[in-house]
């Protein structure tokens, strides 16, 4: 990835820096597939993601049987949208947002969605796909940058935060009935009730609809 030092600058401006940076990745569903379906209500998919930003390069890891895979699969574009809102990222997780919640852009003839609530966004385009039996890793490179809210800076809060790693846990225990996930869960669930702010309890309304057979030990 050979970026300008202004994407750079940019890229840690925005909230996404060196290591693992959690984001909302908004990708176009097949626009040939038949969306009358219930499963395919919506146009558009949102799903939480880490970009990896590692030794100058910057990449998704991918995995069969996501929505997300599907379409990087074949789009070219997509957007990595920012926000400390955790209910967003709790619906992200599990949930098909509502197409009134999503704008578009147009990139080369490309169409583009982004969340509307989110607090800024950054356009990414696709250049390498690697494929294996397991995994997808796509090389990315940022190409457009929007702030959309007045908010500035990055508070770190230890509810929000919370309610990131319980979205990861959840995901993988729903994936490996894993019981180490649960204790992981239990965790962060004390964590957010603790030092979350109102949208974070908010969020573990959510959260606890997924929890169907072992809410009590939460």
């Amino acid at each position: 990835m050979k970026e300008t030092a202004e994407n750079l600058r940019l890229m840690r401006e925005f909230g996404i820096d060196e290591g693992i940076s959690e984001i909302i990745l908004s990708s176009r569903n097949d626009p040939e597939k038949d969306q009358t379906e219930p499963e395919s209500n919506c146009l558009f998919n949102a799903a939480p993601i880490g970009i990896i930003w590692k030794n100058d390069k910057m990449f998704l890891r991918l995995f069969p049987g996501t929505q997300t895979y599907e379409n990087l699969m074949r789009e070219e574009y997509f957007s990595a949208n920012i926000t400390t809102d955790s209910v967003l990222y709790a619906n992200a997780t599990f949930y098909d947002l509502d197409a009134d919640e999503f704008s578009t852009l147009n990139f080369s003839g490309t169409i583009v969605p982004v969340l509307k609530n989110a607090d800024r966004y950054v356009v990414f385009r696709c250049v390498n796909r690697l494929q294996t039996s397991e995994t997808l890793i796509i090389d990315i490179e940022p190409i457009g940058f929007k702030v959309q809210t007045k908010k500035s800076g990055f508070l770190v809060n230890r509810g929000f935060s919370s309610i990131i790693e319980i979205c990861v846990h959840l995901t993988r225990y729903e994936q490996t009935k894993d019981p180490k996930y649960i204790e992981l869960i239990k965790h962060h669930w004390s964590l957010a009730q603790r030092c979350g702010r109102k949208r974070d309890k908010e969020a573990l309304s959510i959260l606890k609809k997924r929890l169907a057979g072992f809410e009590d030990e939460i």
